[in-house]
């Protein structure tokens, strides 16, 4: 079992009984978000950190708790589209939200910790501003 999936079977025990695969739903899940077998997941989301530079360790934690996050988003707004109850349906929106909360959170600290990130955003932004 992935640590998602134990986070959420964790806090939403009832989720897995509406599932029909059980808890290798989730791991379908995560495979599909990332492409890839459930059990390398982790490994292509954290990369061998000592092959990193130690100026760029901080940009990579960003990076990989952003995937992190958004892969969260993804899992909780699917399982928010599978369940017929509305009040889940709701909780896992509003969690949802939440990851997206933390995605902009990181994401506003790799703009600052990402001198090339930044240039790249701003004159993305302003490209688009000039449509």
């Amino acid at each position: 079992m992935l640590p998602i999936e134990k986070d959420i079977t964790f806090a939403f025990p009832y989720l897995i009984g509406i599932f029909t695969g059980g808890e290798s739903l989730l791991s379908e899940v995560l495979a599909d978000i990332k492409n890839t077998r459930p059990e390398d997941i982790d490994k292509e989301i954290l990369r061998d950190i000592k092959n990193t530079r130690p100026e760029d360790i901080d940009k990579e934690i960003l990076r990989a708790a952003m995937i992190a996050e958004l892969n969260a988003v993804n899992i909780y707004e699917q399982m928010a589209n599978l369940t017929k109850n509305e009040e889940i349906r709701k909780i896992l929106l509003d969690v949802a939200r939440e990851e997206k909360i933390h995605v902009a959170m990181f994401e506003i600290v790799l703009l600052q910790t990402d001198s090339e990130f930044l240039k790249i955003y701003v004159d993305y932004s302003l490209a688009r501003a000039k449509r």
